[in-house]
């Protein structure tokens, strides 16, 4: 059932849920709706600090969460075009431990990666060669679970007791959103 109301207020509605997750989780900082100018339509969520693209910052860590998805409103519900997830050691530049990308069309002529990837950032033993540039196919990533990563893998602080039950009962709704369109 396709939703009323404009592209804008649909897209707001979506990143109002992402800060819901966020904010009832791991971190105050909120992601803002970012208009692309080509496309009225087609939006950026990231968080922005002094119109600056910044990471969040995470309870109970020096480690940062930077979120930068791009959605496109097709008949009323959010289409995910790309998102790219970024788990960083600091707010420094590179930091990054974990980037998880998703592209839902090729990028470019010459990609012949997994649309949906992980990457590390660190090094393959015993040659110690690089892996930053290693793509691990994964399916779509919902932020859900990279929050549910963060706390579980990195020791991030949860703010409720419960967020076990929280995130499950938002990624459900993921995988049925993700599968009714």
């Amino acid at each position: 059932m396709a939703r009323t109301g404009t592209p804008r207020s649909t897209a707001q509605a979506f990143v109002d849920h992402l800060n819901v997750v966020l904010n009832g989780t791991i971190t105050d900082a909120r992601l803002s709706l970012l208009a692309v100018p080509s496309d009225e339509s087609a939006f950026e969520i990231t968080r922005l600090v002094d119109d600056v693209r910044a990471p969040l910052e995470l309870f109970g860590s020096s480690l940062r969460l930077f979120v930068r998805h791009t959605i496109v409103v097709v008949d009323g519900h959010c289409q995910t075009e790309s998102y790219g997830y970024r788990l960083e050691s600091s707010a420094k530049a590179g930091s990054w431990l974990l980037r998880w990308e998703y592209f839902r069309d090729v990028p470019r002529p010459d990609y012949v990666y997994p649309l949906a990837h992980l990457h590390v950032n660190g090094a393959f033993a015993p040659d110690g060669a690089p892996i930053d540039s290693l793509h691990i196919p994964t399916s779509r990533v919902p932020l859900e679970s990279v929050v549910w990563h963060a706390i579980a893998e990195w020791e991030v602080t949860p703010r409720r007791d419960d967020w076990r039950r929280f995130l499950g009962e938002s990624v459900a709704g993921f995988h049925e959103r993700r599968t009714a369109h």
